[in-house]
């Protein structure tokens, strides 16, 4: 279990935790079961970050199985964005399951446990729209270009609030540093660099993402921003992120389970 020093000086100094578990292209039913055997093993957390292609092909109705096989282990609140295999055109379907907070292109102010917690919820942006959505979906260009201004904003309002914490959740990577070990050239189709402008800008304490299947980095930082590729087929289990209550130290910590 790799630790960064976050978690020393947490240790050190006896301080309570903000523990927040974050997973990715569950694909339901295809990583179903690899959910479920990962959630077993996962200790304690006060929150969940869906990051995404949470069902097979737009399949709103494995929602529920999904959801089940979570509460089975977890009873805590649920954060999620949409993923490439959630489609825009059925938000509302997806909405209707209210035991989980959708955000697509929106933030949000929350209390967990004693800290208060801004998060900024979107599917992200691409630097190259994938040939299918070049050829089906109109405006896509522009649409991942207004994006980046939409989550740009959406961060410097937020810090404005002053939360403890800071995250955003997308699906898409907001950089290639969390791509390495898919190809090279797929990269501009998987994520959006321009989000590195924005994470040096802003310095949100973590971007969680996941879409990157075949990535062998699951972790970087930009300055002190720590982004988590939570793809479930990569890291073949759930992340598990830290956040000190007390704000004695710049860094976030990081741990896998």
């Amino acid at each position: 279990m790799p630790l960064y020093p976050m978690v020393i000086i947490k240790k050190a100094l006896g301080l309570d935790a903000l523990r927040m578990a974050a997973v990715g292209d569950i694909h339901c039913p295809r990583y179903l079961e690899l959910l479920q055997e990962s959630l077993r093993k996962a200790s304690d957390f006060e929150l969940m970050l869906l990051a995404g292609d949470l069902v097979l092909r737009n399949d709103s109705s494995q929602m529920p199985r999904l959801l089940q096989t979570i509460r089975d282990f977890y009873k805590g609140p649920i954060i999620a964005c949409l993923g490439n295999e959630e489609f825009d055109e059925s938000l509302q379907a997806y909405r209707k399951f209210k035991e989980v907070l959708w955000l697509h292109d929106e933030a949000e102010v929350l209390k967990i446990g004693n800290s208060i917690l801004g998060i900024v919820g979107s599917r992200g942006s691409l630097d190259r729209p994938t040939f299918w959505q070049r050829k089906n979906v109109r405006g896509i260009w522009e649409t991942y270009s207004k994006r980046l201004r939409r989550i740009d904003d959406l961060l410097e309002d937020m810090k404005a609030k002053k939360p403890d914490f800071m995250v955003v959740l997308t699906h898409y990577a907001p950089t290639y540093k969390t791509l390495l070990g898919e190809k090279e050239g797929a990269w501009p189709e998987m994520g959006c660099k321009g989000f590195e402008t924005l994470i040096a800008k802003h310095q949100p304490d973590a971007w969680i993402h996941a879409h990157g299947h075949a990535s062998i980095q699951h972790e970087a930082f930009i300055g002190r921003t720590i982004i988590v590729n939570a793809s479930l087929p990569a890291r073949r289990q759930i992340s598990i992120l830290e956040f000190p209550r007390d704000q004695v130290a710049s860094k976030s910590s990081y741990a896998k389970v």
